[in-house]
């Protein structure tokens, strides 16, 4: 009985997946689209040198410059932002900016997307599974015990008999 309901819950949890993976493919989308809209890349003009570099999240050497760019509403914005170590004053690099020239992270990308919706996708059928495995397993050797007893019991009967019977 413990197995049908834990291979029952396999195959919900596997449909439930299937449909929240959906659900996050549809939501990545829609994010995709909307920040493709709204994000725009420009070119901005290094007017510092690069700081001494540190190590952004990813692992990679970053450092932080002066720079200038025209925003896509058409005015001229200045601030710092990230760049390679190994740029100079003058030179360009390329940006995010939201309509108003604030900087932005880039739009998400389809792979994002993609991996989001696979991750819930194949996460929920992999937790169920290892849940119910665990269930099983310790339903199994709850069982297991209480056989274990009764034979015990039934052997403190059977065993003075035996002996008895068996001289």
């Amino acid at each position: 009985m413990v197995r049908l309901v834990a291979v029952l819950g396999i195959v919900a949890a596997i449909v439930f997946g299937v449909m929240l993976g959906m659900r996050e493919y549809g939501k990545g989308l829609k994010t995709e689209a909307e920040q493709a809209r709204t994000r725009h890349q420009v070119v901005a003009t290094l007017t510092g040198n690069v700081t001494t570099p540190r190590l952004s999240v990813a692992g990679a050497a970053v450092g932080h410059a002066q720079a200038t760019w025209v925003a896509p509403n058409g005015t001229v914005r200045a601030g710092v932002i990230e760049v390679s170590p190994n740029r100079n004053a003058g030179e360009t690099v390329r940006i995010w900016t939201d309509d108003k020239g604030v900087i932005t992270p880039r739009p998400q990308d389809r792979e994002t997307t993609v991996v989001a919706a696979l991750t819930v996708g194949t996460g929920i059928p992999l937790a169920a599974t290892a849940i119910l495995a665990l269930l099983v397993t310790c339903t199994r050797l709850l069982n297991q015990r209480r056989a274990r007893r009764v034979w015990e019991a039934q052997w403190t009967v059977v065993e003075p008999m035996w002996r008895i019977n068996g001289r």
